[in-house]
């Protein structure tokens, strides 16, 4: 039987969790009903599970969602102390991100995952999904371009090449000749990229790679600019140089013209100027892509409204609110 593996770290066994994840098993399903999934979601905040509406949802994806796999940063914690007595607690309270890298290995190296789908729960599928999901059962690395931001998957680019040599540049530069930047909250991964970190000692060498400085400045206040972007981007930028490179088919490029993510902001090279006070907030663009992600930028005020009436017109259609 065919498997598509589905993952990601998530806030909550919320509303919008269980949106995202009816919402992609719905669509396979429908393409493919044998297809078996499964879904592999570390879940960042277990503590609002408590009562109330959380509750309820967190029912529904346990009744409806096929296959789920859950887990708490406590289980990766433990993991890297029994097999590899690594003690990253403390860092990954700063940079929890890295939990989703170290899960991304424990995918490979204990469960034996050739291939996953990397999916953010803030994501709307606008087509039928058949592009994707051929290229998911095929175990074809799958990449979304952020055509507003090359730069958005490039910090850990030089820290990559002196880890694995200017051969490491060569291969990525002869795969995504454009030097396309790329989305890693909806990624088809390709697991092999782990198989060189296996070990204790390089596993070791991988998480050090990474900014542990976190995103609070001395006062406790977040930070914005380009010092949160060279910390937030870290995760999504060692996924998507890896995946490219260590790919063991060719990649598959998701039509530019088709398939991007963009923010509600900037100038867009088709849809001009952008701004969250235009029109759909300034998501225009964004909606007209087959896949819509409606990446941050919000400055911790939650997500537009243009998504959050989107979700509930898609659970009123299939009649959970």
């Amino acid at each position: 039987m065919q498997e598509i593996v589905i993952s990601n770290l998530m806030r909550a066994k919320n509303k919008q969790s269980f949106f995202a994840l009816h919402q992609i098993q719905t669509k396979i399903k429908t393409l493919y009903p044998n297809v078996r999934l499964e879904f592999h979601i570390l879940w960042d905040d277990t503590n609002e599970l408590n009562a109330g509406e959380e509750a309820e949802w967190s029912a529904l994806i346990d009744e409806n969602i096929e296959n789920l796999h859950s887990y708490s940063k406590e289980f990766f914690d433990k993991y890297l102390m029994e097999f590899y007595n690594l003690d990253y607690v403390d860092r990954f309270k700063k940079f929890k991100a890295g939990y989703f890298i170290v899960m991304g290995h424990y995918l490979r190296r204990v469960l034996l995952k050739h291939y996953y789908l990397i999916y953010d729960d803030d994501i709307l599928i606008n087509d039928d999904f058949k592009v994707v999901t051929d290229s998911l059962l095929d175990n074809t690395a799958v990449l979304i371009a952020e055509p507003m931001n090359s730069s958005c998957d490039k910090v850990m680019f030089e820290k990559l090449v002196q880890l694995l040599g200017t051969e490491f540049a060569e291969i990525y530069q002869k795969k995504n000749p454009n030097f396309y930047g790329f989305n890693a909250g909806f990624q088809g991964i390709d697991l092999g990229m782990y198989d060189i970190f296996l070990s204790s000692d390089r596993l070791e060498t991988l998480l050090n790679l990474f900014d542990y400085s976190g995103i609070y400045d001395d006062k406790g206040e977040q930070i914005w600019g380009d010092k949160r972007f060279l910390i937030d981007t870290q995760q999504q930028s060692l996924l998507s140089l890896m995946n490219i490179v260590f790919a063991r088919k060719p990649i598959h490029i998701l039509n530019p013209e088709e398939y991007y993510v963009v923010p509600n902001f900037g100038n867009h090279p088709v849809y001009g100027e952008l701004s969250p006070e235009g029109v759909d907030g300034g998501w225009t663009a964004g909606l007209n892509s087959k896949i819509t992600h409606f990446i941050g930028h919000t400055q911790g005020k939650g997500k537009p409204k243009e998504f959050l009436e989107r979700v509930d017109n898609y659970l009123k259609t299939h009649n959970f609110i």
